[in-house]
């Protein structure tokens, strides 16, 4: 968690995407030292909680394997998803002693460990780890500002547009026509992310599937037909 946005009043930030950080095993590159994480692997099964916020913050974990949703509770009760994290991102970062949000496994997850105390020892002594700790800072603000972006002006298309495309650049910088992304999520996972009701999200899917912008596939896969049409649609146009 971004330290200076955790208080953000539109959404909560996503937790970091730590990808230049997080590998395991503690291995060194030519880019710098990996992070010593243990070698046991903790499994959690589809649904089960992680963490909870407010629970003690006395770890950094790395996702090696699935999907983990991270969310907030807000006043009224309702449920805000701020990420949906996948293997190589990295969660448990928290200002304050506590978590600021929940995680929770979208599918059976596995997940490895670095205590508090280690990391933070880590950053005193490696300059070059706090270089690209401020570099992906950086970049989750920019995420944010994007999220509230979707969730203040954009339509429901828009918003599910933009949702898609996020998740096809997770695997490649420049997504390609007819390209396919894994869904694993429940349509209400994407509702709750995206600030609409279950109902509109199905909605919008079937609106871009009659426009011919995507095809809904067996196995939660959905194929991306044209990527300019739904960035277009994404920014607006």
């Amino acid at each position: 968690m971004t330290p200076s946005l955790a208080n953000a009043p539109a959404i909560a930030p996503s937790p970091a995407i730590f990808n230049a950080l997080a590998l395991p095993s503690g291995r060194s590159t030519p880019s710098g030292p990996l992070l010593p994480w243990g070698d046991e692997a903790c499994a959690y099964a589809r649904d089960q909680v992680i963490f909870s916020e407010g629970d003690p913050a006395s770890s950094v974990r790395i996702v090696t394997s699935g999907m983990v949703r991270i969310s907030r509770m807000m006043a009224d009760g309702r449920r805000q998803i701020v990420g949906f994290l996948q293997p190589g991102d990295m969660l448990g970062l928290a200002q304050t002693g506590t978590f600021l949000y929940s995680a929770e496994a979208v599918i059976p997850v596995t997940l490895r460990r670095l205590s508090r105390t280690q990391f933070d020892g880590l950053l005193e002594r490696d300059f070059e780890l706090r270089r690209r700790l401020l570099a992906v800072t950086a970049t989750e603000l920019q995420i944010a500002q994007e999220q509230m972006l979707l969730l203040g002006r954009k339509t429901a298309p828009e918003r599910l547009a933009s949702f898609l495309l996020s998740q096809a650049r997770r695997k490649m910088v420049e997504p390609e026509d007819h390209c396919r992304i894994s869904l694993p999520m429940t349509r209400t996972d994407i509702a709750d992310f995206l600030g609409l009701t279950m109902e509109t999200v199905s909605r919008a899917f079937t609106r871009l599937k009659t426009s011919r912008l995507i095809r809904l596939l067996p196995d939660q896969m959905v194929e991306l037909v044209d990527i300019n049409a739904l960035t277009d649609l994404s920014e607006g146009c």
